[in-house]
Order: structure tokens, then C-alpha cells, then sequence
């Protein structure tokens, strides 16, 4: 399959430099009257004459907006948003001075209740990406859409990408997902392009972002173009919210915690000082309380705490500044319980801290160059005191400095380029007693460099092509070189169809060694180097997608995939410990699926269904078999979810309540059966006869084969209630959230027990019903 992706982009590649377009368009930007881009404007263009339809657009993240495909004539353009008077002025398109006005365009801020109008302004976003990208397979979720998900305790952005299709989770234990056959550690996390290695609180439960921080969660299941590096499986970018420069609170307290989010601009005065036009920040804590609430009665061992905040700067010459931060911390201490009451005395603390800026210069007729650099790390402890000291620890650190330039020289072509370069370190260590027991450490330098392009030759194609290169230099190991090419094509069969695909190359050099069958697990951080391998994956993927309805109220979706990964890693149970370099085993996988998606947008009912089938697996050397050369075992990883059915539904409901409704089907998971029990005896010499074991020590087990067996079907329902309230001094809304609300006892995993006659087996259940109170608050 590798090299079809590498003979597909070179084709693109050698594609002529697209020439003047036969048909014109009308370009812009649409500013705000304080002087702020207007994003998801839109932007309707009407002829005067004739029987033309009229054609529309949305503005970007910097209010560049193109409506292309115009004959030449007279047009009325107009532009709303929300919030804004709209804006109306006559626009002629003439040929002879090359067919492409640009214009400037200032909104007024108006408080407007348009009825309708937030969600026509939804329904052109997605069919703006609809008609603008080839490849990419990407679903998004608003603040207001993450929020409307039945939640554990609070709304969760990672917790609600669940539902999309393609998405897999082990247990409901971890907010950890899989994505089309790859593990958790192959999802790239972005926090304003920030990576967070382990976005998640009190061992994998929920997230570590706070929804009322969050614009927007996109994930990009696939097809993703040559900007994106470092991870094979997906991308998923949660964009901050800076609010609009209006001072303004949103707070809530759940089950978990309590938060806050202020945010607001800079004083006038201050902001011309700082050579700006506008500004706007958000800060957010958040913080779990119990510890607090109980420390009358009894020490509660375990809270959380995190801290975010966004800036954002326009210049006097529109240029833009952005600044994200974030810290937290989870804390789980054990160790001043009385050891009659625990005898394992526990203390571990873990968390992410996470910084970046950006500078944005925007360029004439759209696009802009990016210059950016951030730091992000992950730690974590933890340790049994009372064992000798005994500890294990990791960490993982990541500095970048990135550049990006985005071009449009013509309405139907964009270029776009970039480079980047990260210092990546990682360290892990077990120890006690002062004696190491295992651990490694090390680091390296990944250099990447990428050019891309998309061009729409005619009112029937859309061609993206792109390349990317990366070099890894560890400071152990071989130096590693990637050329990963990218493709997609698309092909419009009507005014609201298409099929599309896809081919690409992903390569990343960063592995987690977790066991992903454990609920609450720690990520072992190892780069590519003299310990582990580089892990490429090739890819391709074909689909057909589709608006329904006479006013595009439904959008539907098929795609079929395959995938290959070489260089995955899982630890050697079979290790020399005289041997610093056999801690982990290399091998390869492969996934293929198919996903389905119907979504339904307009209406006091609205919501979506997924239908993923997937098929996974992983080949791995069988060092347990002790014998030369050495086998090879094939099977499923615990992700292995051969179907996942997701029905989501809002709707208001009486006394102005708004509901929420989940629904997930799933087949079991894969899991190795122990087959049977014995004893190892102990042979005495001179005392005789064999002896047993004291204490059960010497006990042991027959497995079948590795992940061969399955756990049974799994199924839950989970409901939502929120009542808005609207007071003098804001919103009030209380909220109720129902978890599992027939009770499932959905298996976790099995104990077996040979030492009764007959053999017992006995499960342990993931959540059961359970309803949680919360509320919010907004002025």
C-alpha cells in the first residue's frame, strides 16, 4: 500500500499550477467595530439580474471569507452574525480587472435575537468544510454540544469525543480512547496546538479540560494533511475560549469539583500602551472539594486542582498574539492512614503542565504565517513508603518552535508550509531501597518540515496533496529519517454529494507503554532510540458523503478504511535483567473498518448515530515460549471492539427543561482465559516426598490463547436534564445527569478461582446507575 500513497502524491505533486479561474469570486475580511475579526460570519452573495443562485461563504479564524464561483455582474452582498446589525452593500464583478474585489467589512455590534440564525450560521460551517476539504474525516463538537452529552458528574469534552464514529474505549473507568485501531498513545492532543501528553484527572476518569474554557473539540479520525506530525492514529484540538472582551463568570459545582471561569479585556488605556487595538483573557480553577468538606470529621486522601488561561492580542496592523497556559496536579496520599485500617499505604501525584504562544500576521487575499513555540510536560510519582522508599516515577517533556505560511493566490488554490523542531526528553525509574530496579531515560531532537496544498480545478474536484519529513536524532540510538506522502481527492456528485479518498504515511517517535486492560494505569514514556523503534503507519480510506432534507437539515456519512502499523511496542515479560536493552518487543498491526454517521442538525430534535465495525491486531515475538527462533503470536488488543453503536439525542422538554440522551451498544472485548490451575511442589531430599507450598505461594496458571476469549455484550443508557433559568443577574442552571440508568453490570474483568471444586468465576462490573447533581451559574 506504501507504494500507491508515495505513486498518488507524486501525481498530485507534477499537477499543473492552477491558471485564472473562469469564473470569478469576491474576497474579504470582516472585522468587528472594536476591531476584532468576526469568525463564522456569513457571507451571502445575491445577483441583482439574472436567475443565478446565490451563492455564501463563512469567514475563517481570521474573518477571511472567499465566495467563489460567480459569473461576472452586479451582486448584492450581505453579512450577518450573531450579535451584529448586518452589513449590505452592492458588489460588481468585471472581468476585465480581474474578476476578484477585496474587501474590508466592519460589523456593528447589535444585541440581535435572530430566530434561526445560529443554526444557519452551523449548517454553512459544515458545508463550507464540506466543499473545502478532500480528505480529512473530522467531526467537531461546540461548547453547547459537549455540555448537552450526558456526562460522568460534569460535561467532559475527551468523555463526549466517545461518540463519534471510528472511537473506542476500554472501560468506563478511563476517559482514554482508541481510534480506528490504534492505541490511546497515538492520538495527538492539542491544547491551542499545545501538546498534553495525559490530559486526564484521578487516573484516567475524566479530563483535565474544563468545558466552560473549551470553543471547541475537533477530532480528526483520518486523512489528516502533512501539517500534522508526531502521532499515527488521530488529532484532536481543543480550542480555548477567550471570550469576547466583555467582563463575564461562569462557575459550577458538580460531584467531582467546584470551578470558575472570569474573563474579560484589558483596560483601554492600558491595551493602546501595549501598542493594541483589543484584547481579550480567560482564567479558570477548578478543584475538587472533598477533602475540604471532610476534614472536621476525617484526612480525605485524594484531590485535584488545575488552572488555564488564554490571552488574546489584536495590533494596531491586525496582526494577533495568542497565549495559552495550564497546570495541574492530582494528589492521591495514603501514607497517614493507620495500617490497620490499609495495610498498602500508597502516595502518588501526578499532573500536566502545558505553555505556548503565537504570533499571527495574516497576508492579503487570506492566509497567514504563524510563528509559535510552546513547552508542555507530564509527571507523575508514585511510591509505598513503608516498602524502603519504594517509588516509580516518569516524565515526559517536549519543547517546540514551529513556523507556518499559508498562501492563496487564487480563490480556488491554497499553499501552505511550515517547519518544526522539538527537544523531546523522556524518564522513568523504579526503584527501592536505594536499589534501581528498572528505568531509562533519554532524549532527542525531531525535526519536521511539510508543504501541502488544496486546488479545485473545477466545480466537480478537489485535489489535496502535501509531503512531510522528519528526522529523529536520539541521543542514543540511530538517527531516523521519514518521508511521509499524503493524498486526497474528491469528486462532487451534486449540489450537496461526494465520494472521496485518501492516502498517507504517519510516522511518530514517542511510545506509552501502558497496559491498557488495567482501569487506572500509569503511561511509561520511551522515545525511538536504542530501546524502541519508530512507529509508521500507511493508510487509506474511501467514502461517500451526503446532505439530506430540502433545507440540509441531515448530514450522512460512510467510510471504509485500512491501516498498517510497523514499529508498535509492548513490554518483554521474557527480559534478561542483565540486559539493558531488551525491555520491550517490537512488532506490527493492522486495523481496517467501516464507519457510518447520520446527523440531524435542525429542529427541536437533533442528535446523530455512529455504526463503527472495526478489526485490529497485533503480532508480536512470543519470547515466553523459550525456544530458538523465536515464534510469533498474532491476536487482538484490548481495544479490539468489533462493533460500537452510538445514538445521541437533545430535545427540550416540558417546563423548560432541555434533555439529553445516550445510548452505546458494543461487542466484548478481548480478554486471555486462564484455562486452569496448579501447584508447584517442593521436592526435600531427606525429608521425602514433595511438600506444598506455605501461603499459596508457588501457585500457577494455564492460559489459552492470548486475548482468544471475549467478555459478553455491553450496553448503557445515560440521561441528562438541564433547566436554564434566566435571572436579573444571569443564568441559573441546575442539571441532573444519570449514568447507566437500567443498571448494566457491563463486566470489567473476571476473577477465576481453581482452588474450589468446581472452578469459580466472578466479575467485577463497571459503573452502575449513577445519578449526580450539579449546577452552573453565568453573568
Amino acid at each position: 500500500m506504501s507504494r500507491a500513497v508515495y505513486l498518488a502524491t507524486g501525481m498530485s505533486l507534477l499537477l499543473p499550477r492552477p491558471g485564472t479561474a473562469q469564473t470569478g469570486s469576491i474576497q474579504g475580511r470582516v472585522w468587528s467595530d472594536d476591531g476584532v475579526p468576526v469568525v463564522s460570519a456569513v457571507v451571502t452573495a445575491v445577483p441583482t439580474t439574472g436567475v443565478t443562485q446565490a451563492r455564501y461563504a463563512t469567514t475563517d479564524d481570521l474573518g477571511y471569507f472567499t465566495v467563489a464561483g460567480l459569473t461576472t455582474g452586479s451582486y448584492t452582498l450581505r453579512v450577518s452574525a450573531l450579535g451584529y446589525a448586518s452589513h449590505e452593500e452592492g458588489v460588481r464583478l468585471d472581468a476585465s480587472v480581474g474578476g476578484q474585489p477585496v474587501l474590508e467589512v466592519t460589523l456593528t455590534t447589535e444585541a440581535l435575537e435572530l430566530e434561526g440564525f445560529s443554526i444557519e450560521g452551523e449548517r454553512s460551517r459544515a458545508r463550507i468544510r464540506f466543499e473545502e476539504t478532500a480528505g480529512i474525516t473530522v467531526q467537531d463538537l461546540d461548547r453547547e454540544a459537549v455540555k448537552a452529552i450526558p456526562g460522568l458528574a460534569e460535561a467532559d469534552p475527551i468523555r463526549a469525543v466517545e461518540v463519534l464514529p471510528g472511537v473506542t474505549t476500554v472501560s468506563d473507568f478511563s476517559a482514554a480512547f482508541n481510534v480506528r485501531g490504534g492505541s490511546a498513545d497515538q492520538n495527538l492532543i492539542l491544547l491551542d496546538g499545545v501538546p498534553i501528553f495525559n490530559p486526564f484527572h484521578l487516573g484516567g476518569l475524566f479530563s483535565v479540560f474544563n468545558a466552560d474554557m473549551v470553543r471547541r473539540a475537533e477530532l480528526q479520525s483520518g486523512g489528516f494533511p502533512a501539517e500534522y506530525g508526531g502521532r499515527v492514529s488521530s488529532v484532536l484540538t481543543v480550542e480555548t475560549d477567550v471570550g469576547d472582551g466583555e467582563p463575564s463568570v461562569d462557575a459550577g459545582i458538580s460531584l467531582l469539583a467546584t470551578r470558575i471561569a472570569v474573563d474579560g479585556g484589558l483596560p483601554a488605556g492600558l491595551t493602546s500602551s501595549l501598542g493594541l487595538r483589543n484584547t481579550r483573557w480567560r482564567v479558570s480553577g477548578r478543584r475538587s472539594y472533598f477533602d475540604v468538606l471532610f476534614k472536621p470529621f476525617l484526612d480525605f486522601p485524594y484531590h485535584l486542582t488545575d488552572v488555564q488561561g488564554a490571552f488574546e492580542g489584536w495590533t494596531k496592523g491586525g496582526n494577533r498574539f495568542q497565549i495559552t497556559a495550564y497546570s495541574g496536579r492530582d494528589v492521591l496520599d495514603l501514607s497517614e492512614v493507620d495500617p490497620d485500617d490499609l495495610p498498602l499505604q500508597i502516595k502518588w501525584n501526578w499532573g500536566n503542565d502545558a505553555v505556548g504562544g503565537t504570533w499571527t500576521h495574516p497576508m492579503q487575499r487570506g492566509g497567514a504565517l504563524d510563528l509559535r513555540a510552546s513547552y508542555s510536560r507530564f509527571t507523575s510519582d508514585f511510591g509505598f513508603p513503608e516498602f524502603g522508599d519504594t517509588e516509580f516515577s516518569t516524565f515526559v517533556g517536549q519543547a517546540t518552535l514551529g513556523a507556518d505560511l499559508e498562501l492563496r493566490p487564487e480563490p480556488r488554490f491554497r499553499w501552505k508550509s511550515g517547519f518544526v523542531a522539538n527537544r523531546v526528553v523522556h524518564d522513568y525509574l523504579l526503584a527501592s531501597g536505594g536499589t534501581e530496579f528498572a528505568g531509562a531515560d533519554g532524549a532527542g531532537w525531531e525535526v519536521g518540515a511539510y508543504t501541502q496544498f488544496d486546488w479545485r480545478p473545477g466545480s466537480r474536484w478537489l485535489l489535496e496533496g502535501g509531503v512531510r519529513a522528519d528526522r529523529w536524532t536520539p541521543d542514543r540510538g540511530n538517527v531516523q529519517y521519514t518521508i511521509a506522502p499524503r493524498v486526497a481527492v474528491k469528486r462532487f456528485l451534486g449540489e450537496g454529494s461526494a465520494v472521496r479518498v485518501a492516502a498517507g504515511r504517519y510516522s511518530q517517535f514517542l511510545h506509552s507503554i501502558r497496559d491498557e486492560e488495567l482501569p487506572i494505569g500509569l503511561d511509561v514514556w520511551v522515545l525511538t532510540g536504542a530501546l524502541a523503534p519508530k512507529v509508521v503507519s500507511d493508510q487509506l480510506q474511501i467514502g461517500y458523503e451526503r446532505f439530506l432534507g430540502a433545507s440540509e437539515d441531515w448530514f450522512g456519512s460512510i467510510e471504509a478504511y485500512v491501516r498498517t502499523y510497523d514499529g508498535v511496542l509492548t513490554q518483554n515479560f521474557a527480559e534478561d535483567p542483565n540486559d539493558d536493552l531488551d525491555e520491550f518487543l517490537a512488532g506490527d498491526g493492522q486495523s481496517w473498518g467501516l464507519d457510518l454517521f447520520l446527523r440531524k442538525e435542525r429542529g427541536e430534535t437533533n442528535g446523530w448515530i455512529s455504526v463503527s465495525f472495526l478489526r485490529t491486531e497485533r503480532t508480536f515475538p512470543d519470547t515466553r515460549i523459550g525456544v530458538d527462533p523465536v515464534p510469533e503470536v498474532t491476536f487482538p488488543p484490548v481495544f479490539d471492539r468489533r462493533l460500537d453503536v452510538d445514538l445521541v439525542l437533545n430535545r427540550p422538554m416540558p417546563w423548560g427543561t432541555v434533555g439529553g440522551f445516550r445510548w452505546n451498544f458494543g461487542t466484548g472485548l478481548p480478554y486471555t482465559r486462564p484455562l486452569g490451575g496448579f501447584t508447584f511442589y517442593r521436592n526435600r531430599a531427606v525429608q521425602g516426598g514433595l511438600l506444598e507450598p506455605d501461603d499459596g505461594f508457588g501457585d500457577g496458571v494455564v492460559l489459552g490463547p492470548r486475548n482468544g476469549s471475549r467478555y459478553p455484550l455491553r450496553h448503557r443508557l445515560d440521561l441528562s436534564f438541564r433547566k436554564p433559568m434566566q435571572r436579573s443577574w444571569g443564568t441559573l442552571t441546575p442539571y441532573l445527569n444519570v449514568i447507566n440508568l437500567y443498571n448494566q453490570k457491563n463486566v470489567l474483568f473476571y476473577f477465576f478461582e481453581f482452588g474450589n471444586t468446581p472452578a469459580e468465576r466472578a466479575g467485577v462490573s463497571m459503573i452502575p446507575l449513577l445519578p449526580t447533581l450539579g449546577v452552573e451559574i453565568r453573568f
